[in-house]
């Protein structure tokens, strides 16, 4: 039996914030284990960002803030920004329950713009699982940037545009792979376009393991791991689901 995933229309940030208030409180991971899948991203994250503790970091559509609470022990002082006012709420209550209450800061912002953050305020700039819903990527870019001390980093973990899935498969298959119609996944090429155009330099780019399984029927799923971990072995990017990127901001 195929999973459906059903395309929502939208058509400006009014109707993607109105989409994610409508589900935040109820808001689950559909691609995996929650709590396994989370240590992966905060690993990755660890791995190439290196925040530190006497950093300031940015989460530019941080959600219900699970990635920045899972971080706050490993950085100075952490701000979380979302379009979603609704996902904003549900991350000040989580931090409410948190103890780690006196570093971590919740938002409502258009990271789109950042209106929010003054120039030259953050250290490092991290966006997890967001950009591919933000309309306007390069100002994403660009804000990020004008926020970023000199030297600062911008790392983000989003979709592969080139994945066999998006490209070939599901189309074939007749399966939707947005949960917005004005969702973009990006090639490496053009997220590394958008960067340099930005004012970023020093861009490192790779590929992690993503598999959608909340887009695709289960067998799927598990025909996915086991190309996914062949591109691993034989570096052909086009198995791999997740594009991650390193870009810094120098004097």
């Amino acid at each position: 039996m195929l999973r459906k995933l059903v395309t929502t229309q939208v058509h400006s940030s009014a109707d993607i914030r109105d989409f994610f208030d409508g589900f935040a409180h109820a808001y689950s991971e559909r691609h995996g284990h929650p709590d396994r899948l989370l240590n992966y991203r905060i690993a990755l994250i660890k791995r190439y960002a290196n925040p530190s503790k006497d950093e300031v970091v940015l989460d530019i559509g941080c959600g219900n803030g699970h990635h920045l609470l899972a971080l706050a022990g490993d950085i100075g002082r952490g701000v979380g920004v979302d379009l979603s006012p609704a996902m904003i709420e549900v991350a000040q209550e989580r931090l409410r329950a948190s103890p780690r209450q006196d570093n971590l800061t919740f938002l409502s912002d258009d990271g789109e713009k950042l209106a929010a953050l003054a120039e030259r305020s953050i250290d490092l700039a991290i966006c997890v699982g967001a950009l591919e819903h933000m309309l306007n990527k390069s100002g994403v870019l660009v804000n990020a940037y004008r926020t970023l001390k000199a030297p600062g980093r911008f790392f983000c973990l989003t979709l592969n545009g080139g994945y066999f899935w998006y490209e070939a498969l599901a189309p074939l298959l007749g399966l939707e792979t947005k949960h917005l119609s004005t969702d973009k996944f990006l090639r490496r090429d053009e997220l590394v376009r958008l960067l340099t155009e930005a004012g970023f330099c020093r861009i490192e780019v790779g590929y992690w393991t993503f598999i959608p399984r909340g887009d695709m029927p289960p067998v799927l799923g598990l025909i996915c791991q086991g190309l996914d971990a062949l591109g691993r072995i034989l570096r052909i990017d086009s198995l791999r689901g997740g594009l991650w990127v390193c870009a810094r901001k120098e004097d």
